[in-house]
């Protein structure tokens, strides 16, 4: 592999590496020359004639210019750093005028992103970006992409993560340009006026609709209609826990997220069709005009997500450069479509679907050539099936450490359920493509081809869920730090050094990363044997939930919530702490309990040192008996006054969870300073957090 005729390839990185140094506000005082400078100096170097041996200061220089515009175009992609962004006001905001940016996603809640317009009474003109959270709009109201609303609620900053090792859903928001949200009820929005926005976006919204539709008309279940609509348009809000957690185990999960590999089936079909016209000369420009027409319908109706884009722009190039009769590499086509997604929308690059797209296609095509040459030659439809399997390898390598870094779980059978999903997400995507043309022109035969599909896809679904109930079908509780990734990826680069070159020295260097993450492993799992921790966790909905570990051994105290809560709330740092068995105890169960160095009994909990109480709603506290404790625990605003429970208790610290109201939190956390007992509020503050064994209790998670 040589990089001299893959330019590009060397250049996205400089640029990568400014836009990840400059993801924060461009400071007002850095002066624009940092860049321009070394912009102009790299033009008039184009042009310039030098020795031979200073031809390096000319790619210096353009390497450095490129870092610094990938600095600088992070740096002011920030929203927060416009000068009438609504956050420079010191106003409290709580009505404001607004634009729908995107469609409504609908779940527990209706999640609008919208676009400030104007703020207060006065309606003063302001930018910026807010997530809206309402809770269950009445029938008349109806929002859609591109409306003017005007909203009566709170505008606030996004809250910071509140548990250890969970989803950072403001870093996520943060890469969205959204840095504010606001929680109001359906009657408190008012739509002004429709037809607002990108007009080319909303088309493809109200396509969208359409096609919902029409597949809700031959698809009755809720499941398979749901796997229908995720297939052919990309819309995954009506997809089950159940639905998603059994595509995640089995690997399949991108078929439910229109990507490249729908661009790909696309584009193969539109070739196979066109080729049978051989068509030449003007007319063989106009059909790669049609296609690629066809490629961007296809992209902006599916909601142009950054796989989507990241194909379709790797399509469009590579089209572009075969009809001028050109022949590029795709070392060379892969960085270009970076290069302008990035330079349309830098956060990208911070997307995990943006790293986890790019990362597979680089996989299959560095290693599937040269996997698929290592097989003879065979049947024709051997030859086809052994080219998904090496296809789906292939891509597996190339996002293998993403993927245990970003979920922590290894999907054992994808090779199997790849056949499953691409055979039948190819079906569908082009019966799917009949069924909408029919249902318009011919609605008997509609019928007929929507039965078919219908149960084609209960029946895909059925073997997805068959696949994920076999012997060991996902390996889960994996938790690398980045620069494990990072030494995975170091790997399986040395990896394809070997296979190019097949030296010696490339397996020695392979065993040496091998062994260097071999000994991490073992290290952190010996010092997660004597670990002593207890964490009450932030929920919400006046749900609460409580660990105890004890070594790779786990006590959980909770009300009765679902495996989501459950998994969002306390999942990650359960397996960042290599917990393996864990036994869950119902709060309202005031019988004892006892498994190991956990204790229960009553309002009481023992672990190992550590003595807490538990008190909830009423409770008579003229029963307390006089027994010392480490901790209080304080839920549901309790009616108990903690002068009076230190007579008998004698507590030190006291934790209040996140089921107390605001003002109930904060007569405790006065009442606390006066006497001088350590308080922490969930709510506010985050996971409580305590480590026995270093005998450190921590109140923030940050």
């Amino acid at each position: 592999m040589n990089l001299r005729d893959k330019p590009f390839l060397r250049l996205i990185v400089p640029f990568c590496l400014g836009i990840y140094c400059g993801e924060n506000p461009l400071p007002a005082n850095l002066p624009p020359a940092l860049w321009v400078v070394p912009a102009l100096a790299t033009l008039i170097l184009a042009f310039t004639r030098y020795q031979y041996r200073f031809r390096w200061v000319f790619g210096a220089v353009l390497i450095c210019c490129l870092f610094c515009g990938g600095f600088f175009l992070s740096a002011s992609f920030n929203d927060l750093g416009n000068p009438g962004h609504f956050s420079k006001s010191n106003t409290k905001i709580s009505k404001f005028a607004a634009e729908v940016i995107e469609a409504p996603a609908y779940g527990a809640r209706v999640k609008i992103p919208v676009r400030m317009l104007a703020t207060g009474d006065s309606m003063t003109p302001a930018t910026g970006n807010v997530i809206l959270f309402l809770d269950k709009m009445p029938d008349s109201v109806s929002i859609r992409y591109g409306d003017q609303i005007v909203v009566t609620g709170e505008i606030r900053p996004t809250e910071p993560v509140k548990n250890p090792c969970a989803f950072d859903y403001a870093r996520y928001l943060h890469f969205r340009n959204i840095h504010h949200q606001c929680f109001a009820r359906g009657t408190d929005v008012i739509v002004v006026s429709s037809g607002h926005g990108n007009r080319l976006q909303g088309n493809a919204y109200e396509w969208r609709d359409y096609l919902l539709g029409v597949l809700k008309k031959y698809f009755p279940t809720t499941d398979e209609y749901a796997v229908a609509s995720a297939l052919l348009v990309g819309f995954k809000d009506d997809l089950s826990d159940d639905v998603q957690l059994a595509y995640a185990e089995t690997g399949s999960m991108h078929a439910l997220a229109v990507s490249g590999t729908h661009v790909g089936m696309l584009y193969a079909g539109l070739i196979f069709m066109t080729e049978k016209l051989r068509l030449r000369g003007k007319w063989r420009r106009l059909e790669t005009v049609a296609i690629l027409i066809l490629i961007w319908a296809f992209t902006f109706l599916t909601g142009a997500s950054a796989s989507v884009l990241r194909a379709s722009v790797m399509f469009t190039v590579y089209l572009l450069a075969k009809s001028l009769y050109r022949q590029s590499s795709a070392w060379n086509i892969l960085p270009v479509s970076a290069f302008f997604l990035l330079l349309h929308n830098p956060y990208l690059l911070f997307d995990a679907g943006f790293q986890l797209s790019y990362a597979a296609v680089a996989g299959m095509v560095f290693f599937y050539p040269r996997m698929y040459r290592m097989f003879p030659p065979g049947l024709r439809w051997t030859d086809e099936g052994l080219k998904v399997l090496l296809t789906g390898v292939s891509a597996q390598l190339g996002t293998l450490p993403l993927s245990l870094f970003l979920f922590n779980q290894f999907p054992v059978y994808f090779w199997l359920s790849g056949w499953i999903v691409v055979l039948g997400g190819a079906i569908f995507l082009w019966g799917g493509t009949l069924l909408i043309m029919a249902d318009a022109v011919w609605p008997k035969f509609a019928e007929i081809a929507g039965k078919l599909l219908y149960w084609m896809i209960l029946y895909m679904n059925k073997i997805i869920y068959a696949i994920q109930n076999l012997p060991l079908s996902v390996v889960s509780g994996i938790w690398i730090p980045a620069w494990a990734a990072a030494a995975m990826y170091v790997a399986i680069f040395l990896l394809g050094g070997l296979i190019v070159w097949r030296r010696g020295g490339w397996f020695v260097s392979i065993l040496g990363v091998v062994t260097i993450l071999g000994c991490y492993r073992v290290y952190a799992r010996a010092g997660k044997q004597e670990q002593k921790m207890i964490a009450i966790y932030h929920l919400s909905r006046q749900q609460r939930m409580i660990d105890f570990f004890d070594g790779n051994q786990a006590v959980t105290l909770s009300d009765s919530i679902t495996r989501k809560q459950d998994q969002f709330a306390a999942g990650g740092f359960r397996t960042a702490s290599a917990i393996f068995n864990r036994t869950t105890v119902t709060l309202s169960d005031k019988t004892q309990f006892q498994s190991g160095n956990f204790i229960q009994k009553g309002p009481f909990v023992g672990f190992f040192n550590v003595k807490m109480a538990f008190f909830e709603s009423a409770y008579d506290i003229r029963s307390l008996p006089d027994f010392p404790v480490d901790v209080i625990i304080l839920s549901r605003n309790t009616n108990i006054s903690l002068i009076r429970c230190h007579k008998n208790l004698k507590f030190r610290t006291v934790v209040s969870d996140a089921s107390n109201s605001r003002k109930q939190t904060e007569k405790w956390r006065k009442e606390c300073a006066e006497n001088g007992w350590a308080f922490h509020d969930v709510k506010s503050g985050g996971a409580w957090v305590c480590d026995l064994s270093k005998q450190i209790t921590t109140s923030s998670i940050q």
